[in-house]
């Protein structure tokens, strides 16, 4: 690395990590002004407010790290066109898409945190939050129906359903896949209804089929229309964070994908969404990145407060359609498929960064 790499990350760095902490403490400090009627009408010990939290700092950092890259390189940047230094760097030779090498680089560095925080942290630390907001904050009722559902047990099954409703213990258009110590499907069941009693789940309006072993069914569907199992999950574990695709590890979602198409379910465009913003979502520090260096260095505005300000417009813009995309390809408008929704935001902005730095000399 360059002197005037090193210099500029030595720029970077610190108003990076300066803006995440202001976006992590006025999070912390919003949310606890909404729950604060609570922690004082129920007398929620102090340290169950710091636990609540503590789990709150990773869910918070994922999604604030772009937004506080994109603050404070658009801030850097600037501040080195107002004092003529990309000027410098350019009079030796030094081309304005070299000088954002530095940028990248630490984009790059906050990618790989986001990546491995969302992986690694942010599904354990979420069951916290989840379970401390629903049953010391008084959150999210019990009685909510949740959609979409999905969790595994000790012997190799793989439990789907389209709807969960824990006030009455029910599920429906539940999808039973088992399989073998292989991995390889050896029994699949539907049930239009599933029913938690004291006895097991009561299933109603199935059918039951025998797979073989290139996932081919073999005999015939057995139906039913109500049958009584003892299958070692419970509702409530259903209603667990890690059975959502959102809060799943990479390798988990991808698993669930392969296993629910084994199910002989094609429309998985969520769970395929939700797989593809795993990797984009860390992808888009270094995209803000970039994004901010290259409105904060055009020509016309190096050392004016427009090129800070159409820096920042450009990463909310951008922002916004990361979201959209994502949204369109989960509901699959205009028939748009689930990879182009999502990586479409995100190629568009590094093309318009790129041409913009190419274009200025």
């Amino acid at each position: 690395m360059r002197i005037l790499d090193r210099y500029a990350v030595r720029q970077l760095l610190p108003v990076w990590i300066w803006c995440l902490v202001v976006f992590l403490f006025m999070s912390c400090l919003i949310d606890l002004f909404e729950h604060l009627d609570e922690i004082l009408r129920y007398r929620i010990p102090a340290d169950i407010v710091v636990q609540y939290y503590l789990n709150f700092l990773p869910l918070v950092f994922v999604k604030a790290s772009p937004l506080a890259l994109l603050l404070s390189a658009a801030f850097v940047a600037s501040r080195l066109s107002r004092h003529q230094e990309l000027l410098a760097m350019n009079a030796s030779g030094t081309s304005l898409l070299r000088a954002s090498v530095p940028f990248l680089f630490v984009g790059w560095l906050a990618s790989l945190c986001v990546f491995l925080v969302n992986d690694r942290v942010v599904p354990d630390t979420s069951a916290t939050y989840e379970r401390l907001r629903q049953e010391v904050f008084r959150g999210r009722t019990s009685a909510e129906p949740m959609e979409n559902v999905a969790t595994m047990d000790a012997f190799n099954r793989l439990y789907h359903a389209r709807r969960l409703d824990l006030k009455n213990r029910e599920l429906q258009d539940l999808t039973v896949l088992e399989h073998d110590r292989r991995n390889r499907p050896v029994k699949s069941l539907y049930a239009k209804r599933a029913v938690s009693t004291r006895h097991g789940w009561l299933l109603l309006y199935g059918t039951i089929y025998r797979v073989g072993p290139r996932g081919a069914l073999q005999g015939d569907p057995e139906p039913f229309v109500e049958r009584l199992l003892s299958y070692p999950v419970t509702p409530e574990a259903f209603a667990q964070p890690n059975a959502h695709p959102e809060t799943m590890r990479y390798g988990q979602l991808r698993l669930l994908i392969t296993r629910l198409k084994q199910m002989g379910m094609t429309n998985v465009r969520r769970y395929t969404v939700e797989l593809d913003a795993k990797l984009t979502l860390p992808l888009m520090n270094l995209v803000m990145c970039l994004l901010a260096f290259a409105g904060s260095t055009q020509l016309q505005l190096r050392g004016n407060l427009r090129g800070l300000g159409i820096s920042l417009a450009w990463g909310l813009l951008y922002y916004f359609g990361v979201g959209l995309g994502e949204g369109a390809g989960k509901k699959g408008i205009l028939g748009i498929p689930p990879l182009l929704a999502v990586w479409a935001p995100h190629l568009i902005a590094v093309w318009w960064s790129l041409k913009v730095l190419r274009r200025n000399p």
